[in-house]
This record gives C-alpha cells, sequence and structure tokens, in this order.
C-alpha cells in the first residue's frame, strides 16, 4: 500500500490544490474545528494534537492552553476526521525541572527525565491503546526544553517501554543532531526506527534578511520576530541538507531497512501572520510535486 501525502493547511496551499496546480492526499491541521472544517472541503484531514509529555504529572498537557488534555474533544475530532493516530510531543519542559541546566548530562537528570516522559506517555496509552500513541521527536527549545528529552538513547526507552510508535520528524532530526554535534543520518539510526508510523518533514532555515522583512510586511509583531531573529528554525521551504536526509529516509523506507510509514507530512505553510509570511507559493508548487512522486512512488 503507498504511503500518504499530507501537507499543512495554508490559504494558499488550498488556492493551488483549487487550481489543480498541486495534488496530495490530505491536509494536516491543528485541533481547531472551524479550520479542520474548512479543509475537510477539499481533503481528508489528518489532526495533529498539540500534547505535551514529560512533566511527569502522568497525563498530557494541551499546549495551546497549558492545561490537561480535553479528551473529549480529542475523541470528537479523532471520530469525526478519522485520524487514526493520536501524537504527543516529547519535551523535558524547563519550568518543571527547577535549578536544572538546560545542557544537563547528568546521570539522575536524564533518569528522571525519561522516568516522567515514560509515566505522561503511558497514561495516553492505557487510555487509547499503544498501537494508536505516536511519540515526536523534538528538537531543543530555546529556554524551554532539557537536553535529555531529545537524546536518541531516551527516546528509545520511552517509545520501548510504553509500546507506542514512533513519529520521525525529520527536521526535528537535524536540529537536535545539530545541538548534539552529531550526524543527522546516525542520530536517526539511534532511534527506535522498528516503531516507525509517521514522517514529518519541512526545511531548515535561519531567520535573517528576507524572512524577516516578509515578516514585517506580513504584520507579526515586533516581539515575535526579536525571539526568532537568527535562529535555525523549521516549517519553512526545503533546502539541500533537508532534501538528502528526506531522500536517504524514503531509501530506507522502501527498501524495507525501516517499516512504512502510513504518512509523510510536509509541514511547511500555515495560518496566522508568522506562517503566512514565510508561505511562498511558487515554492509550494515545487516542492509538493516533488514530495508527492517520492512519497506515492509516482
Amino acid at each position: 500500500m503507498n504511503m500518504r501525502l499530507a501537507v499543512n493547511y495554508s490559504a494558499a496551499t488550498a488556492g493551488l490544490l483549487a487550481a489543480g496546480e498541486i495534488a496530495f492526499d490530505t491536509f494536516k491541521c491543528p485541533a481547531w474545528p472551524d479550520l479542520i472544517a474548512t479543509a475537510r472541503a477539499q481533503r481528508p484531514v489528518n489532526v495533529h494534537f498539540p500534547l505535551l509529555v514529560g512533566s511527569g504529572s502522568g497525563e498530557a498537557i494541551d499546549g495551546e492552553t497549558g492545561q490537561p488534555a480535553d479528551w473529549r474533544k480529542i475523541e470528537t475530532l479523532l471520530a469525526s476526521t478519522g485520524t487514526p493516530l493520536i501524537n504527543v510531543h516529547l519535551l523535558a519542559p524547563a519550568g518543571r525541572y527547577p535549578g536544572v541546566s538546560l545542557e544537563t548530562v547528568d546521570p539522575a537528570h536524564v533518569e528522571q527525565v525519561t522516568e516522567h516522559l515514560i509515566r505522561d506517555v503511558a497514561a495516553v496509552v492505557r487510555r487509547f491503546g499503544a498501537e494508536r500513541v505516536i511519540a515526536e521527536n523534538n528538537p531543543p527549545h530555546a529556554d524551554e526544553c532539557l537536553r535529555p528529552a531529545y537524546l536518541p538513547g531516551v527516546i528509545t526507552r520511552v517509545i520501548q517501554e510504553t509500546g507506542c510508535g514512533l513519529l520521525l520528524d525529520l527536521a526535528h532530526v537535524r536540529l537536535a543532531a545539530r545541538a548534539l554535534e552529531m550526524d543527522a543520518r546516525r542520530y536517526t539510526q539511534a532511534l527506535p526506527i522498528e516503531r516507525l508510523r509517521e514522517i514529518h518533514v519541512t526545511g531548515v532555515q535561519r531567520i535573517e534578511g528576507g524572512w524577516i522583512d516578509r515578516m514585517r510586511q506580513n504584520g507579526v509583531t515586533p516581539d515575535a520576530i526579536q525571539r526568532l531573529a537568527g535562529q535555525l528554525t523549521d516549517h519553512l521551504p526545503m533546502m539541500d541538507e533537508d532534501w538528502g536526509l528526506f531522500d536517504w529516509a524514503m531509501v530506507q523506507v522502501r527498501s524495507g531497512a525501516w517499516h512504512q510509514p502510513w504518512i509523510v507530512t510536509f509541514e511547511y505553510g500555515g495560518v496566522g501572520a508568522l506562517w503566512e509570511a514565510v508561505t511562498d507559493e511558487e515554492l509550494l508548487r515545487v516542492q509538493v510535486p516533488r514530495l508527492y512522486r517520492a512519497v506515492s512512488g509516482g
């Protein structure tokens, strides 16, 4: 069975799809009912939930509200869209570990983060079953996430001990591997790739020059621009290094070396001033067809 290609919902992507200029299988949407309804008028929707784990509270936190997950809302969206898997983001929020350095390699801290991640993911697994839960590898976040949460050994232990699947984000691989001074492919191979269920791909670029100009022109707030300026950021167009990692990953999948994911998601584009500012229709015209050919085998 061929994999599906999903693309982040954006007005630009929807317009190109309606005009027949690009093709793909599914929209990826945040858990926003109104946006989901708009996207479903054109394509099926796969919902990506803002669920964060790693606080050690024994529950998933909604990253948009800061409150424990609203399971009734989530179950309604899963059922109404046919989204088959529920995702969680593996993090170790600094605020939950007072006095611990972001760069800690202390074995006691690594063990504490690992245990907290296992506790939180296990709670979601108990609710939905291990076969329906996928954990996403996350990158470093300035002033937000402790290093142990993106160590391959920690991610592997969490997934193996909870029995859930892996959502492999290749852009996050690039960012985490860079922070750890590792080769991105070696980092990926150190993950529990036998549990692969879904892949995310997007470009990683530094926010400077033309990107900042586009943000200003699109009304992005100065504070938001200041937070991003000079930072390596994902959710941008694919560059040569991104294509190299993606093409290598597709070779692993097609050869049978990796478990075939059910879907590959292109996370470029989106809604809101920031993501609309960096969404370029011409790049979508070029990059979506290339990804669709690679994913569909066409």
